[in-house]
């Protein structure tokens, strides 16, 4: 039977290891309650970041434990190899190994399509990395989902990595998304024009500012407006991908900046919106809801929230418009 509605989700998961001490567990747990909540009866895919692990198999088992304990599924045969592995990415090996992993988690309901799946580990093209597979979910042909996260500090470097996210959507029949902390404001706009997420820094002065503003050297006192370019580039067509939020048009919801650090500090970037669900034109045709998911548990679970979007692949066109 073809689920009425799919699911896409993207979740931060704030440097969440193996717990081991009881605080670790008690955060743990809530992640674990947050994810089922969001995929209770629902078909679907969760694209996850944050996920760490000083080596890539401490991070694999961690992305097991979270399939088991959320009732989901993260094993999928990749493009080599005759054994299935956890849908998994991670930063660069060797010596400028980190620590930081993305990976891929969806509904028993549907199963990734064996051969499909690619991990682009950190190094040349990411920083942090990107997990691709494909899914038969319940529309006419089989769709692309990926787990991604932007690097944090240059503008410059963002934009070099949005057009390697690109890439994996190259071919005009490929639909699908991306989940992703994209470490940026949207460049989406609303049916009026306006850009969907308004500046959030023009009031704000802070070192941190470097890394998300245009500066103007000949005006150092010109306003702070956010550096846009990346999103811009990945929502331009042919062949640009919706952010999901802006394609429905609905209020405006912050997905991070609630977060109190261990000395008492709060987010200097104050609430933003930089977790978005990013789809081709042919799924954003089918987008029927999008949710940021607020709540005791969700913002003391995590510096970021859960975001999801529902589309109605049945209804997806076969060759993107």
């Amino acid at each position: 039977m073809t689920p009425a509605l799919f699911r896409f989700g993207t979740y931060n998961l704030f440097n969440l290891q193996i717990p081991t001490t009881p605080d670790e567990k008690q955060r743990y747990e809530l992640i674990v309650g947050n994810i089922r909540s969001a995929f209770q009866n629902r078909t679907g895919v969760l694209g996850v970041q944050e996920l760490l692990g000083p080596t890539k198999s401490d991070a694999q088992q961690l992305l097991r434990y979270l399939a088991e304990d959320t009732g989901l599924m993260c094993e999928v045969m990749p493009v080599r190899g005759k054994r299935a592995v956890p849908a998994l990415a991670s930063q660069a090996s060797g010596a400028s190994a980190h620590r930081f992993h993305v990976g891929l988690l969806w509904t028993s309901d549907i199963e990734p399509v064996p051969g499909t799946f690619r991990a682009y580990e950190g190094g040349s093209d990411f920083w942090h990395g990107l997990a691709m597979a494909d899914f038969r979910a319940g529309g006419p042909v089989p769709t692309r989902w990926c787990s991604y996260h932007a690097y944090p500090f240059s503008p410059e470097r963002r934009l070099e990595e949005a057009r390697r996210v690109m890439s994996v959507f190259q071919d005009p029949d490929v639909a699908g998304g991306v989940a992703a902390d994209w470490n940026s404001i949207s460049a989406d706009r609303r049916p009026n024009g306006d850009f969907y997420d308004p500046e959030p820094y023009l009031e704000q002065d802070h070192r941190k500012l470097r890394y998300q503003v245009i500066f103007d050297p000949d005006n150092p006192d010109a306003p702070k407006r956010a550096n846009r370019e990346a999103g811009e580039f990945l929502r331009r067509d042919p062949g640009g991908l919706r952010d999901s939020a802006a394609v429905l048009d609905v209020p405006w919801q912050w997905s991070c900046g609630h977060w109190i650090d261990a000395k008492g500090r709060a987010d200097d970037f104050g609430r933003r919106r930089i977790d978005t669900l990013r789809v081709t034109e042919n799924v954003a045709a089918t987008a029927r809801a999008h949710t940021t998911h607020y709540g005791p548990d969700a913002e003391a679970a995590s510096d970021h929230l859960l975001v999801t979007a529902d589309f109605s692949l049945r209804e997806l066109a076969v060759t993107p418009a």
